[in-house]
């Protein structure tokens, strides 16, 4: 059993007792300065089919670039890639989840991450939120406070919240296709948000 054995929300909302909420809009605008060079190399893959073939491709190709982009603001976080975070086996809170967020520990290691960020296989965002709420929750029972969610086709970005066993989706989401400096502008917002509590 791992994060990915979750298929719904509601599965993973009854079982570890989480409210969801109507969408609300929670996530604000954060200006920040991309690279020209960083921003023509994105629309370049994002203009080529093969950055979308396989979920690999998008993460390499699209998600990466993105996430560090904005990760570079961040001198205290950091984004990790595919790395196991086990939490409790029997719950199915285990497993490696696309990205993750957060501090590394004096040892480096990882540090109790506050965004994860998944890869919405097949297009499919219930899915997809079904797997990060899975992912918010493992962190939750290790530490309480806000943990954020982003689910993303690489194209599409979408965001949501874990706060109080209160879960919520800010009913934008966000093109990167059609506005990449918004998608920065968002993200920079989570990430900052979460720079707050570390």
């Amino acid at each position: 059993m791992s994060y990915s054995q979750f298929k719904t929300i509601e599965e993973v909302a009854q079982k570890f007792d989480i409210e969801v909420t109507d969408k609300i809009l929670f996530v604000s605008e954060k200006e920040m300065t991309v690279s020209e060079y960083l921003v023509s190399m994105i629309i370049e893959n994002m203009n080529d089919n093969i950055s979308f073939i396989n979920e690999i491709t998008i993460c390499e190709r699209i998600i990466s670039p993105i996430l560090n982009g904005v990760s570079r603001q961040y001198k205290d976080l950091n984004i990790w890639s595919h790395v196991p975070y086990n939490i409790d086996e029997k719950q199915g809170l285990v497993g490696e989840p696309d990205y993750l967020v957060a501090g590394k520990t004096k040892y480096g290691g990882m540090e109790k991450p506050s965004l994860c960020v998944i890869e919405a296989k097949r297009d499919d965002f219930e899915l997809g939120w079904a797997q990060a709420l899975a992912e918010m929750v493992a962190s939750s029972l290790v530490e309480n406070r806000i943990f954020y969610g982003v689910v993303t086709t690489g194209k599409l970005w979408e965001f949501g919240k874990l706060e109080q066993d209160v879960f919520t989706i800010d009913p934008h989401s966000i093109s990167a296709m059609s506005d990449l400096q918004k998608t920065f502008n968002y993200l920079n917002w989570v990430f900052n948000e979460i720079s707050k509590t570390i």
